[in-house]
């Protein structure tokens, strides 16, 4: 099963052997093909998904994920909006340049930074969940006079909290059993971090990209080796992004993880914000994608 316990900050599968199904829940509204590019950039090269007309809206998806996180959303969105999806750099159809290396959150918002450039000439909307809500805070904090209303929902970011240091420490502890034990065992620590509770919907099946779960495989290693250290590790810049409120929104899902939501809260809390509510749970935009868009929608009028 693909639920928040395997998606704590976006990432794929405890195992590294899930398939989703390609059947399974349905749709009757027609799903237009999304329109696909690629984009160079410093030491890499970015795949690329548009879909729609209208304002343009930049979702960025969480670790071990990619573009496919939002395949069932982004066409509700699509009637509104000019949705733009994107791997990022290492992830899946985004490769490398060179070896793989460990992600900067400066290289992170100067990618998406690249990519709306290229393909947009009005201040964009930027939605990101887990890891991409970092990025989104990263974003905001660096460009966030050129862009429209930033919503980061559920960022992984525990340097906020007064136990700080305990929090890193558990995923410094992941690391270290990676290195020493391998991915499968480090997923399983990972996973107990945080579990939260089960949104009823996330039953597996995600018949809006049949190709999702195998696709992602291959980013398991890559997110332990050279992406959660460097996320988890992030101190948002807090001055900065008072700037942006209130075009700055922190959202936390209806089913919580206590972890999470002490993040969110006590960033809100720093702030001067408010936590904003939004259906489901961590990945609520992959089993809830109406309801969800839909939240997402008035969050963003």
């Amino acid at each position: 099963m693909l639920d928040r316990r395997t998606l704590l900050l976006g990432s794929a599968a405890a195992t590294g052997a899930i398939l989703l199904s390609a059947c399974g829940r349905s749709t009757t509204r027609p799903r237009p093909k999304a329109g696909t590019g690629y984009l160079k950039v410093p030491g890499a090269r970015l795949y690329y998904e548009t879909r729609g007309s209208g304002p343009p809206l930049l979702m960025i998806h969480g670790g071990g994920t990619d573009a496919g996180s939002f395949a069932a959303m982004a066409p509700e969105l699509a009637e509104h909006y000019t949705v733009i999806t994107y791997d990022r750099r290492g992830n899946s159809r985004s490769h490398l340049d060179g070896p793989p290396a460990d992600l900067r959150l400066d290289q992170q918002a100067d990618d998406a930074a690249l990519l709306l450039k290229t393909l947009i000439d009005t201040p964009p909307h930027v939605f990101g969940s887990s890891g991409g809500a970092i990025v989104a805070l990263e974003l905001a904090t660096r460009y966030g006079d050129r862009l429209g209303t930033v919503v980061a929902h559920e960022p992984p970011v525990p340097a906020v909290l007064a136990d700080a240091a305990a929090q890193q420490a558990k995923y410094e502890a992941v690391y270290q059993t990676y290195r020493s034990r391998g991915a499968q065992e480090a997923f399983r620590q990972f996973i107990a971090i945080d579990p939260g509770k089960e949104d009823p919907a996330a039953d597996g099946d995600y018949p809006a990209d049949p190709d999702f779960g195998a696709r992602i495989q291959g980013n398991q290693e890559f997110l332990l080796a050279h992406e959660m250290l460097p996320f988890i590790r992030y101190r948002p810049g807090l001055a900065a992004l008072r700037l942006k409120l209130p075009g700055l929104v922190l959202g936390v899902g209806r089913y919580q993880a206590k972890i999470a939501t002490r993040i969110v809260l006590a960033l809100a809390d720093r702030l001067g914000a408010e936590a904003t509510p939004f259906p489901g749970d961590h990945t609520g935009y992959i089993w809830r994608p109406r309801e969800f868009a839909g939240k997402l929608h008035a969050v963003l009028t």
